[in-house]
């Protein structure tokens, strides 16, 4: 089971010179039915995503040249996080279950609105500002190990759990651009969500257009 915004990934062995030849190689179905696009990453690398999130429970069947595979979508599990009220609500198959309280991007370090997806998670890791540049030692430099860490893009945000912000958490924003939740609740969105899941963020500053190999949704 796979969450409702995961992308298809076809790698081809070598650059791949006329495209749109390669895209007719490939063939998308699903059951229901949905409308979707191709879209290339790279000169060996071709996606393709519905329009709008996959239904939940679609079956949907891939055959590229003769190499099959299918995956089945679970429930539409999707994170919504408000910058304007610092809250992210949790809507499963169209019913509101959980809203959390949630510190964004300080000032200079702000969240970028977008359509985000769980990449990877992580029960325990460090995280340290020098991996982008930033010297641990500086005076916005850390080097922090953090639980329930939720990878949503490939440039360094992460859903995760912060007791150091529990007290600004639906009040303020002074995290370095990663969404903060208390520990329990990081622990329930570790545990509910999966590969796939959308998290969507709005009314932030600024727009996720880097070109990181996640940004599927704002292609």
């Amino acid at each position: 089971m796979v969450g409702v915004a995961k992308p298809i990934i076809i790698n081809f062995q070598r650059p791949i010179a006329d495209r749109p030849l390669a895209e007719q190689a490939v063939r998308i179905s699903s059951e229901p039915a949905v409308p979707g696009k191709f879209y290339w990453m790279s000169d060996t690398q071709l996606r393709w995503r519905p329009l709008d999130f996959w239904p939940a429970g679609t079956t949907v069947n891939i055959d590229a040249s003769g190499t099959k595979s299918s995956f089945r979508t679970g429930d539409s599990l999707v994170a919504t996080i408000d910058d304007a009220t610092k809250q992210m609500e949790v809507v499963r198959n169209g019913e509101l279950v959980k809203t959390i309280p949630v510190s964004l991007g300080k000032p200079g370090y702000e969240t970028p609105n977008g359509t985000y997806y769980v990449l990877e998670k992580f029960a325990d890791m460090v995280m340290d500002s020098s991996t982008y540049g930033v010297p641990i030692d500086s005076a916005e430099g850390y080097r922090i190990r953090v639980q329930d860490a939720v990878r949503i893009n490939n440039a360094g945000i992460f859903v995760h759990g912060a007791p150091w912000s529990v007290d600004d958490q639906g009040v303020r924003n002074v995290s370095h651009g990663c969404p903060n939740l208390s520990p329990a609740d990081a622990q329930w969105f570790f545990d509910t969500f999966g590969s796939g899941d959308p998290v969507v963020v709005k009314n932030s500053i600024g727009i996720y257009d880097e070109n990181d190999g996640a940004h599927d949704w704002q292609i």
